[in-house]
């Protein structure tokens, strides 16, 4: 069959490299450039992200290693030990020591949220935030966790969702970095796309979708291409603005917002290849330092620390403005450098949806959703999007 991808980012090339093996498959991409929020950005010796932590959620293990080593890309994950240290007074402690910093009747009650939560014995119609409040530590931690994770506090999130997300933690397991950072993934899936035969245009913007009964065309500012299939790698708004299909229907999705800050150092601000999360900050929820895993995405003799913050109200240089206090007590008498600061809101936001908004990824027979307005339920960011694109993928194996 010949499909039409439009958009390059993550969920367009992993879908193009899974499917152009027996597909004649082609990508536009309206940047000059391929992978939109899961690439690098080389400044000042380092390589920062266009929006990614240079981290994949489930690591080597997870649902993106999987399609990745499927579709024959050659990259080297390394998991993160540990997965993950809470900052609370100064100190940093593992999970489980977290129990042992509030009084034995909250020890108790917290016990038993994280029993139940790993055996799915809780109602999944209220909120994370409602399950963990009346223990305050407990609501920071889940704060911190999912505004890393899913860039939402945890009041949005609903505990239907952190089930799904705990069940997956305890498949997979934590977090890891590639090596070469997020540009990595994105140049094997394009060299698997060549190499199957798929074609990639960049710097080419699609103007138009239009879908048939048999068929379906792309229209781009210089000609017309028909296709059995079209993927959209937009988001589910835009891809219903610039077609002939109602792609929108049971649920409107919830875009999420974040900040993102770069931080390089010559002194190793963080120890691990894990996360810090960051329950008692006001905005940031967690940091890591890829340059941990891999020097080359560092500055030499220097490291690269990545902090994601959430964006609670509208005053965008306010809300920066906290972060960087939040930064500013975590490190203050360290010597520092705020290389870059990322905002992610309107058009460019974290998520296209929310997790829980997401739209079904198979809008009908011939038009398709892949990306982060798509993801699975439980795929926290690209293991989200990998579950949506394997879920297209197979129905159109299935054709």
């Amino acid at each position: 069959m010949r499909i039409g991808i439009v958009g390059g980012g993550l969920g367009g090339l992993l879908a193009g490299a899974l499917l152009s093996r027996e597909n004649d498959v082609v990508i536009y991409e309206k940047l000059p450039y391929l992978g939109g929020r899961f690439t690098n950005i080389p400044y000042k010796g380092y390589q920062l992200s266009t929006g990614a932590l240079h981290m994949i959620p489930h690591g080597a293990d997870g649902y993106l290693a999987q399609l990745l080593s499927r579709a024959g890309c050659k990259v080297t994950i390394v998991n993160s030990n540990p997965d993950g240290l809470f900052r609370v007074g100064n100190r940093d402690y593992r999970y489980r020591e977290l129990f042992n910093l509030v009084g034995w009747k909250d020890k108790i009650r917290c016990l038993k949220k994280a029993t139940n939560l790993k055996l799915g014995r809780v109602d999944r119609n209220i909120s994370f935030g409602e399950f963990l409040e009346d223990v305050p530590l407990a609501l920071k931690v889940g704060n911190s966790f999912t505004g890393w994770a899913l860039s939402m506090d945890a009041y949005s999130v609903s505990m239907d969702e952190i089930v799904e997300i705990a069940k997956n933690y305890h498949r997979f397991g934590g977090p890891g970095v590639p090596i070469g950072g997020c540009k990595k993934v994105v140049d094997e899936l394009s060299r698997v796309i060549v190499e199957n035969g798929g074609r990639i245009f960049t710097g080419c913007k699609v103007e138009r979708i239009e879908v048939e009964e048999d068929r379906g065309y792309i229209y781009t500012e210089e000609d017309c291409s028909e296709f059995h299939l079209i993927i959209s790698n937009l988001s589910p708004r835009l891809t219903e603005k610039i077609s002939n299909v109602k792609v929108i229907r049971d649920r409107e999705p919830i875009p999420s917002r974040g900040i993102k800050v770069s931080i390089g150092s010559r002194e190793k601000l963080i120890r691990h290849n894990g996360v810090l999360f960051t329950p008692e900050c006001e905005r940031v929820c967690g940091l890591n330092c890829p340059s941990n895993v891999d020097r080359s995405l560092a500055k030499e003799g220097y490291n690269l620390i990545m902090a994601h913050a959430l964006q609670l109200r509208d005053n965008i240089k306010r809300e920066i403005d906290i972060v960087l206090e939040d930064i500013e007590r975590l490190f203050g008498k360290a010597n520092y450098e705020i290389l870059h600061i990322q905002t992610f809101r309107d058009d460019i936001p974290v998520n296209h949806a929310s997790s829980g908004t997401d739209v079904d990824p198979i809008v009908d027979g011939r038009l398709f959703l892949v990306g982060d307005g798509a993801k699975g339920k439980g795929g926290i960011e690209v293991e989200g999007i990998a579950l949506g694109v394997s879920k297209v993928v197979k129905y159109i194996e299935n054709i």
